[in-house]
């Protein structure tokens, strides 16, 4: 009988100390988002592929840079220190939390959450050709990178 209620009074303990642990805020899509939400300067890191030469290069420096140039068009440039550059003019009229913006020979998917007073980007960005019915990505970095609000 002493082992139950020993057995007992641990577990009640467990979950009573559990219960304390402040629970962390997590990230939220950023439904609803204002264009000026997605405007500043991000940074993090991403991870690097490069088909030309087979290279895969993680944990890589990035900055996304987004600036609202006039009405809906926000301008962005995406840069993995010396080993990827890109912009994408992006024509944004709807409040969604997410940006896909298709090309010829790029592209480029962002995702906006919100966590309290901070932002996260996340995405892919890449540069492609095509030959034949093949399509080739040359160079892709996909990302996390943050600003404060």
């Amino acid at each position: 009988m002493s082992k139950r209620i020993i057995i007992l009074i641990l577990f009640l303990g467990i979950i009573l100390f559990s219960q304390c642990k402040k629970d962390e805020e997590s990230w939220t899509y950023c439904v609803d988002c204002e264009l000026n939400s997605w405007v500043g300067n991000y940074e993090g890191t991403g991870d690097y592929y490069s088909d030309s030469d087979g290279q895969t290069i993680m944990d890589v420096p990035t900055t996304v840079i987004i600036e609202n140039t006039s009405g809906t068009i926000l301008f962005t440039k995406v840069t993995a220190e010396e080993l990827f550059y890109t912009t994408f003019t992006i024509d944004k009229t709807d409040n969604e939390y997410i940006i896909e913006q298709p090309g010829s020979s790029r592209s480029l998917s962002l995702t906006l959450s919100e966590k309290g007073s901070e932002y996260k980007l996340s995405g892919t960005a890449r540069l492609y050709h095509q030959q034949s019915d093949t399509l080739f990505i040359d160079h892709s970095i996909s990302f996390d990178v943050f600003k404060s609000k």
